[in-house]
């Protein structure tokens, strides 16, 4: 197994270092050919003009791909448009790409699964369905993960209340989906171990709830004063946070644990601030 990791953000740094801690070759990807990581990195920026590409010859040996990478401006996906007779040209027993559960649009709270429509409005996810079509008939063999928000060391309640920018914004009853990074890796490791192409997994926790309850919660650990409560209408939101709050749903893990038997480290919020906390003050979480 050889791992090239098309995008060398938050969530494709924390893969590497679960598959070098697996001694499984990585390749990564990032804009300026360099990364934080200590791993053999190249350059590839789809959006520049003429695009920069990695040599083919770099790619040599890569049985394993993922891409994290959003889409352009115009909506097309950066690797497709242009890497996509360089990936068909490989050995590939696995493609993974990195979606959003957006694509389900607001439910109004009902729960989704993998087989529920796909009826978003909101433009960004429009996209992202257009881009799993393309993916999963690509010829490639393709997976999709749909993600939530993604929280994890150094993005988490703590880090915005830190900043003074996290209110503490009600809407009663609607609730937000998120995931910790590490269990996103997770998902990725069982799936790349046991290949279903075509096949779509929610990468999600167990617990949709209120944001709110994440800053207590990290207010409570770091012993620091609430915000004060804003409803949401009385606040001017952008208009990304205002999308996000138009929908309400709640996501089904189910294929995640019993196709790939993954087991999630932090069930909800409340283990993930845990042992974000922990860590960060150097002590032994709290055993669930």
């Amino acid at each position: 197994m050889k791992v090239l990791i098309l995008g060398g953000g938050y969530t494709g740094q924390r893969l590497a270092q679960l598959l070098a801690a697996q001694s499984i070759p990585v390749l990564a990807t990032t804009r300026s050919g360099q990364w934080l990581l200590d791993e053999p990195c190249v350059t590839f920026d789809a959006g520049s003009t003429p695009p920069l590409l990695p040599d083919p010859a770099a790619l040599a040996g890569v049985t394993h791909v993922l891409s994290t990478i959003p889409p352009l401006g115009d909506g097309g996906d950066p690797v497709l448009s242009t890497l996509l007779p360089t990936l068909q040209y490989l050995s590939l027993q696995w493609c993974g790409y990195l979606s959003t559960t957006g694509v389900y649009g607001d439910t109004q709270g009902a729960w989704v699964d993998e087989d529920s429509p796909l009826q978003s409005t909101n433009r960004r996810s429009q996209q992202r369905i257009a881009i799993e079509a393309q993916w999963l008939a690509s010829g490639l063999p393709a997976h999709i993960f749909r993600l939530p928000g993604i929280y994890g060391p150094g993005r988490s309640s703590f880090d915005r209340l830190r900043r003074g920018d996290n209110q503490r914004l009600l809407k009663p009853g609607h609730v937000f989906c998120r995931i910790h990074v590490d269990d996103i890796a997770a998902a990725l490791w069982a799936s790349l171990q046991q290949p279903n192409p075509g096949r779509i997994y929610n990468v999600s926790d167990d617990f949709p709830c209120e944001p709110a309850l994440l800053i207590e919660a990290a207010a409570q650990l770091m012993g620091v004063e609430l915000p004060p409560p804003l409803p949401v209408d009385a606040v001017e939101l952008s208009p990304m946070a205002a999308s996000f709050w138009s929908e309400c749903r709640r996501v089904r893990n189910d294929r995640l644990k019993q196709e790939l038997g993954v087991q999630l480290r932090y069930p909800s919020y409340r283990e993930g601030l845990a042992a974000i906390w922990a860590a960060e003050n150097h002590e032994e979480p709290i055993p669930r």
